[in-house]
């Protein structure tokens, strides 16, 4: 039940002027092995997480972040205490109609609360994240178990993002979900039984949307803040391809947006289809587990549950301009070769941790 991902600075999305740099998802130590894309759109206040596949890349959630100018004279949703409180939510949502929000509620330092709307009471707390302290080299993932009657909830951390020490097969930042205890376990069963897979989106999410901000924050300290949208190209700035063509690391630190042409194009529509298990109604599962819940064994092998349409949707409308995700057959370079033993499982194999 131990799930770790490492994410880098995509090598083969060129950047995008007024947009934040496409980070890819891959399993730890199998940096060529790529499982999810984050693409971003519409200027920040759209994005994608895509996974590869035989028909291209499939949208498997979406992010609504607020506009970086939604609030003039304000800083951005990553700077506590310097905006309002509905420039700090994110709007998610993914297949089998589920929804959720990521609102960051710190005033020292960032704390991501993640939430399930309930249109009759308030919303159901799913997990937080947040340092154990401002100067900490890592953030926390936990939720809070029912203890009892009178008795404080226990606070279950189930997982950490940290950079990766550098080195010839580190770099980047990591994304762990220990699963040891049956309470580190409970949190794949968090939407329901044969979830699973919606939990690593919601957690995928929540760690990119963390990053976007961390890059957002390096930015504005290592220059004035950015301007509103204009249709002029400025030079790329970002990193690219590391040695041997090994992806360029995605550090808690970015040093920021990463500008290029195309912007402006039309974002994908979002369309989602599946026909794995619905998302249980009302309040059962889908607040935290008991602390005896067990997950369901595993990771679900790739491509169950997580196809839905194309970030061209089903009409084929074109993706957004300068954006040519890579792929068999579809102009983008072959993946770096070389790392781990024998090199990456190919796409279609199941993925293990």
């Amino acid at each position: 039940m131990a799930a770790i991902y490492t994410v880098y600075t995509s090598p083969t999305h060129p950047p995008i002027p007024n947009h934040l740099p496409t980070l890819i998802v891959t399993p730890h130590g199998q940096p060529s092995n790529i499982l999810y894309s984050y693409l971003h759109t519409n200027f920040n206040s759209e994005n994608y997480l895509l996974t590869p596949s035989p028909q291209g890349d499939l949208c498997v959630a979406k992010l609504f972040p607020p506009r970086a100018n939604a609030a003039p004279g304000k800083g951005a949703a990553s700077d506590p205490g310097h905006s309002s409180s509905s420039s700090r939510v994110v709007r998610c949502e993914a297949s089998r109609n589920l929804k959720w929000s990521i609102t960051n509620t710190g005033v020292l330092s960032p704390i991501y609360k993640l939430a399930l709307p309930s249109p009759d009471s308030a919303d159901l707390p799913l997990f937080q994240i947040s340092k154990p302290n401002p100067n900490a080299a890592f953030w926390s993932m936990f939720y809070f178990a029912y203890a009892g009657h009178n008795i404080p909830p226990k606070r279950i951390e189930f997982g950490k993002i940290q950079k990766n020490p550098p080195g010839p097969n580190g770099g980047g930042t990591r994304i762990s979900i220990t699963g040891k205890t049956p309470e580190e376990k409970a949190v794949w069963q968090t939407l329901g039984e044969g979830n699973e897979d919606c939990v690593e989106w919601v957690v995928l999410c929540a760690a990119l949307n963390l990053l976007d901000d961390e890059i957002i924050k390096a930015a504005e300290k290592n220059g004035p803040p950015p301007g509103p949208p204009s249709t002029q190209s400025a030079p790329a700035a970002g990193p690219g391809p590391g040695p041997g063509g090994r992806p360029a690391p995605v550090a808690l630190r970015d040093p920021g947006p990463q500008p290029m042409p195309g912007a402006g194009g039309p974002a994908p529509p979002g369309g989602f289809r599946s026909n794995s298990a619905p998302i249980p109604p009302g309040g059962q599962g889908r607040g935290m587990p008991p602390p005896n819940a067990m997950g369901r064994g595993g990771m679900p092998p790739p491509g169950q549950g997580r196809g839905m349409y194309p970030p061209g949707g089903p009409g084929g409308a074109p993706p957004p301009q300068g954006y040519m995700p890579p792929g068999p057959g579809r102009g983008g370079p072959p993946p770096p070769a070389g790392y781990g033993r024998g090199g990456p499982p190919p796409q279609g194999q199941p993925r293990r941790f």
